[in-house]
């Protein structure tokens, strides 16, 4: 039985969508719930799972409430579906969240604190080059303004249509969600944003949550992409350093997340998996040009210059860009309206 009016009351909200392919809740999830917990937030878990009671009783001992639903819209669905059912709330923050992270490696509280440090009416963890410039929607915390406001419920208080695959979801509903407050005249600010510094995460699409993990981590992001570890689609060459830079932050954690990779296994796959419209720029041999770039973008002149004329010779010689489809999927994320079945 959920408590709706603990929901509707709560000071601080998070909506948190999970799915485990083997109808649990595991320990490292547990970890960032009891985090989300002792950083003021009420809880909500939207799970797809198969969970029994045993597993619900573990998420209410970790204080969140717990909502079994179909498995169906991915983690939109589950947050829509929580919109529609307790919205108006009266929180002060609302957060959408997910289990796509191990984490947090550090204080949640203190990197909470310090997004809300910054004037702006919604936040992200990172925000993402791919398709167009949007906040990454496994960490979106908005306040009021922005979660009251016509664009927000008018995307996230809807039914929502069918979709024929994962990138018309994401462009539909991840990208459109920051497109669609900063439409209305919401402000938003990243955590970790690789193309506030220039260079070539201003010209060139990448998702710097993976090729850019160790950054993000040191740059105060507390969180690492599980699919980076499970998967790395994006072929970045680092990744067995994970330890290490997991054990400098959150000892606790690192036993978790090895049996998580041990139950789930390690499946490297060939290829990019990507949405960028220059999937080139994942080729293991660039990467090092973007490291470079990246840490020192900001310094500007002939040698910025350099480095970015060098690295347009590398993707020439990868795939030419498609902006053409870049575009296209903009002009979707503006046009498609919640409901209509388009997608």
């Amino acid at each position: 039985m959920i408590d709706e009016q603990r929901i509707r009351r709560a000071r601080r909200l998070c909506l948190f969508a999970h799915y485990h392919q083997d109808g649990i809740v595991a320990p490292h999830v547990l970890y960032y719930l009891r985090a989300l917990r002792d950083a003021g937030f009420t809880v909500l878990v939207l799970s797809t799972a198969a969970l029994d009671e045993a597993e619900c009783d573990a998420l209410r001992a970790a204080g969140a409430e717990v909502l079994l639903r179909e498995n169906r819209g991915m983690d939109f669905g589950g947050w829509i579906e929580a919109c529609r059912r307790f919205f108006p709330v009266d929180a002060e923050l609302l957060l959408l969240a997910n289990d796509s992270v191990y984490g947090p490696l550090g204080d949640l509280s203190a990197f909470v604190d310090a997004l809300l440090r910054h004037d702006a009416d919604f936040y992200g963890a990172v925000e993402s080059p791919e398709i167009v410039p949007h906040l990454q929607s496994w960490f979106v915390l908005l306040r009021p303004r922005a979660f009251r406001s016509e664009a927000f419920t008018n995307l996230m208080c809807a039914p929502m249509p069918e979709f024929s695959d994962k990138l018309a979801l994401v462009t539909s509903y991840e990208v459109a969600l920051t497109r669609r407050l900063m439409a209305a005249g919401l402000r938003y600010h990243a955590a970790f944003s690789p193309a506030r510094a220039g260079g070539i995460a201003g010209r060139y699409a990448y998702n710097p949550a993976h090729i850019l993990w160790r950054e993000m981590i040191a740059a105060g992001v507390p969180f690492l992409k599980i699919e980076l570890l499970r998967i790395n689609l994006m072929r970045v060459t680092d990744t067995g350093d994970w330890p290490a830079v997991v054990g400098a932050y959150a000892p606790d954690l690192m036993p978790m997340i090895k049996a998580d990779l041990s139950r789930r296994g390690v499946k490297a796959r060939p290829g990019f998996g990507s949405m960028s419209p220059f999937p080139a720029i994942y080729r293991p041999e660039l990467r090092g040009i973007v490291l470079l770039d990246h840490r020192s973008a900001r310094r500007g002149g002939a040698m910025g210059l350099l480095r970015l004329t060098i690295f347009r010779a590398a993707m020439l010689l990868g795939e030419l860009p498609r902006q053409l489809h870049a575009r296209s999927l903009l002009r979707r994320a503006g046009r498609v309206a919640p409901g209509s079945g388009e997608g």
